[in-house]
């Protein structure tokens, strides 16, 4: 009995979602930049205002040359050049605190949120 259920609880670690390079599939967070609007948006499509600590994938396309995108909160500081355009995607592990984001170039083009610790597992 132990045995099999050793065995059935293998398989639910493997059962994981993995990408076909066999990484776990992280949850993404995606960035738009355009010369008068920044945002930060779940899969879902909506503002990002809080999320469980955890790694993630941040995408970030920028249509911009006169603006960029930065992400500062505790131990993260990452941002793309003004004058560069395109796509740029990171992983990063966010941690429990407060991130803001926005453009160096202006002030009004910045927002923020926050990251929860995760719920106990269930």
């Amino acid at each position: 009995m132990f045995r099999s259920l050793l065995a059935a609880a293998a398989v639910v670690v493997v059962s994981l979602p993995m990408a076909a390079s066999g990484n776990p599939i992280l949850p993404q967070l995606n960035a738009k930049v355009s010369a008068r609007s920044i945002s930060l948006t779940d899969a879902n499509g909506r503002q990002v205002r809080a999320v469980f600590q955890n790694s993630y994938r941040i995408v970030v396309k920028d249509s911009s040359k006169a603006q960029n995108f930065y992400l500062v909160g505790p131990g993260v500081n990452l941002r793309t050049r003004v004058a560069a355009t395109g796509t740029r995607a990171w992983t990063v592990n966010l941690r429990p605190g407060k991130y803001v984001y926005g453009s160096v170039r202006s002030a009004k083009l910045r927002g923020g949120f926050i990251v929860r610790e995760a719920p106990p597992p269930a």
